[in-house]
């Protein structure tokens, strides 16, 4: 049976600030519908490696390819990749002002270009995966950390 190509390889990725080298030769494959976690202390490197990833930060060294694109070669539309990638930030910014569905159809609407009737559909769908098909209508500030 052929091998299926994975939808995340990293091979040999480093990355460093200064003399301080978070990642080291970090190689990783994830495929389709695969989920993984990452874990580790405060410090570890985690954020680092998802901000190289999604091409916020360049690494020092390696590669780092999303379907079949080489994130990390030449030429490429990092901002047309990342309406593939999804990340979720640590310190991360909801609209006050906005509801739930609101917050999530956000980026539907103006970054992937969807109808509001289809990204009501797939954030009313995201948030009942999550367990918060309930709070569609809530407000941030009345979210837990968690929820949020």
């Amino acid at each position: 049976m052929p091998e299926i190509e994975p939808i995340l390889s990293i091979k040999g990725l480093h990355k460093s600030f200064g003399h301080l080298e978070v990642l080291k030769d970090i190689n990783l494959e994830v495929h389709l519908r695969e989920m993984i976690v990452i874990i580790g202390p405060s410090g570890s490197g985690k954020s680092t490696l998802l901000r190289c990833v999604n091409g916020l930060e360049q690494p020092s060294a390696g590669t780092v390819v999303f379907a079949g694109i080489d994130l990390t070669g030449p030429g490429v539309n990092i901002n047309r990749v990342r309406k593939d990638i999804g990340m979720v930030f640590q310190a991360f910014n909801l609209y006050p002002h906005m509801t739930a569905l609101g917050n999530v159809t956000l980026a539907l609407g103006r970054v992937m270009k969807m109808s509001k009737k289809e990204a009501v559909e797939r954030a009313r769908a995201a948030l009942d995966e999550v367990g918060l098909n309930d709070k569609i209508d809530v407000y941030p500030n009345q979210l837990s950390g968690g929820q949020q």
